[in-house]
Order: structure tokens, then sequence, then C-alpha cells
């Protein structure tokens, strides 16, 4: 990935200069305790879903054979939102995205009431996406399933990381002239926030949920191509046989979030996973971190068979 290297331009440079920043984690959370958080039986949610017909031809005639048909998650990305401009909770991963000239700040332009009564703060979120580092133990309890398929993440690839993407994430360019940013309808997670603009900025007075919608913008970007940012797309190519998840957004329940910090969780979940548009509390008050920092796997849905011939003639199940 290469970095980007900009002069200042219109920007709400007062709230960068207010942003407030909590104390530093010298370590949040482990590769091994992502690795065995990857040990979910709900997460992975294996399936066997239906049949695939296969044909092979040769000059004697043709053979049809089948195969089952399966569908399963895989734990694609680990995705961070964290207020310390390069200070990732991901220790083996901090170095990464550290702090360059086009960005240093972050964090919320004032503190939060412990009630979180007070009007609606500007907050900055970085994010990072980072390729699940998922493997060994993992993929023998996958197998042991049955049939499984795979992805196409990288471990510790750095799919995203905020810091690099100046102009995209602290700037808004070129979302800002995207229609979706002007769409109030289609344009919304919920009641989180907006999705266009996919920067690190929202207007959210519940700080998980800013933290949310900020992972959710990235994850939103690197499951495209051609997004005219700094990123490396997560993207796998459908074949005969093998039907990757959309994109990020396209298709309710392709892709769930379990939280790693700073609650680790063993479920998964779409977000918005809480409706509390008619809640007198804040069922969401228990997940926010005292720091800052939030960490989630991002699971994806993957279906397919194996391959049984040269053509694939028929399948059912979805």
């Amino acid at each position: 990935m290469n970095n980007i290297n900009v002069l200042p331009i219109s920007v709400p440079l007062i709230v960068l200069a207010c942003l407030s920043v909590s104390p530093v984690n010298a370590e949040n959370i482990t590769t091994a305790e992502i690795i065995q958080s990857s040990l979910c039986p709900d997460c992975i949610d294996y399936q066997v879903i239906g049949a695939c017909i296969w044909m092979t031809c040769t000059p004697l005639g043709c053979d049809t054979d089948e195969s089952i048909k399966v569908k399963h998650r895989l734990p694609d990305m680990v995705a961070m939102s964290y207020l310390n401009t390069g200070e990732a909770p991901w220790k083996a991963t901090k170095w990464m995205s550290p702090t360059t000239p086009g960005a240093k700040g972050g964090g919320s332009s004032h503190n939060r009431s412990p009630e979180l009564l007070d009007s609606a703060t500007v907050t900055f979120q970085n994010t990072d996406i980072i390729g699940h580092p998922a493997e060994g133990t993992f993929f023998e309890m996958l197998s042991s399933f049955g049939y499984t398929l795979k992805g196409p993440a990288t471990p510790f690839m750095p799919y995203y990381l905020s810091s690099l993407d100046t102009l995209g994430w602290r700037y808004n360019i070129p979302d800002v002239f995207n229609l979706s940013s002007w769409d109030p309808i289609s344009n919304r997670l919920g009641n989180w926030g907006n999705i266009y603009p996919r920067g690190g900025f929202s207007l959210q007075k519940q700080p998980y949920k800013s933290a949310a919608i900020a992972a959710y913008k990235a994850a939103h970007i690197v499951t495209r191509p051609m997004q005219s940012r700094v990123y490396q797309s997560l993207i796998a190519d459908s074949k005969q046989g093998y039907w990757p998840p959309e994109a990020v957004g396209e298709k309710e329940g392709e892709t769930v979030w379990q939280p790693l910090y700073p609650k680790q969780a063993l479920s998964a979940a779409a977000w918005p996973d809480i409706d509390d548009s008619t809640s007198k509390g804040d069922p969401y008050a228990k997940r926010i971190s005292d720091n800052g920092d939030y960490v989630w796997a991002v699971w994806r849905t993957y279906r397919g068979c194996e391959q049984k011939g040269a053509m694939l003639i028929a399948h059912f199940g979805n």
C-alpha cells in the first residue's frame, strides 16, 4: 500500500485541533487471542444446503456425478476502530498504521457525560482492516464439518489502513461527490449513521455505534473494486461450484461481526443487531470500551461444492 502526502485543504480543522485523546494501552488484544476466538461454531454456521451435478464428456460419452453443496462463514478480516492515531489495539499490527504528517489526531470533540445525555459529538475513528490470522487449529476444526471452502484473505495482510488514506478517510474525497452521500434513505446503517461518505468523522453520541459505523465503512470499501482509495481489495471471484459473498452491504446477513475487544464473544451477528429505536435505556451501553478501542472479526458467507466433473450443469440450494 502506498502512502499519500497531501496538503491541508478545506476540513474541520477546529474540530481536529480539539479532539481529545484517551490514555494509550500498551496492548489490548494479541494474535493468539484472535486465533483462539475463531474456534467459534456459531460464527462458522456450517450447513449442507443442496447439491451440484457435474458432467464430464469424452469421445466415449458423457458421465455425471453429484457433490453436496455447502455454505459456511470464514473469518476474512479483523476490523479495528480506535481513537489514538498510531495506537492500533492489535499490537502485532500497530507498526502498519503509524501517525503521518497528514494523520495525527483522533478522538472526540469533547468528553462524554457518564449518562451520554449531552448533545451529539463529532468523533473521529481510525480504522484498520487486516487479514484474519486464523490458521492451524481453526482449519482443523473447520475440516471436521466435512467439505469446506477457502476464502481470498491472506493472514496479516493490511487491506485498509486509515492513516494512509488521508484524502479519503479525513477529507471524504472522492466520496463527498458520490450521489450515495446525498441519499437520505439508502445511505444508512439503521440508526447508527450514514455509510457515505466513508470517512472517519461521524455525528454519533453513542461511542460503540460511532466505532462500529467506522469499521463498517472500511469493510464496505475493501470488498469493492476500484474505489479510488488507498486500499487493497478483498474480493473472491465466482467460478464453477464456488459462490463467494457479495460486497458488504449488498446482501443482508452475508457479513456478520464477532466482538473481540473490549469483550470477546463466541457468536456473531449482522449489524445493526439490536433494534433500540423504542428502548428507554441504551442496550449498547455494556459494549462501550473504556479506552475507545474496538476489535471485531468479520465473518463472510461462502457457498460451494466439490468439483466432480468438467462442467457444472445444475445446482440447487441456497
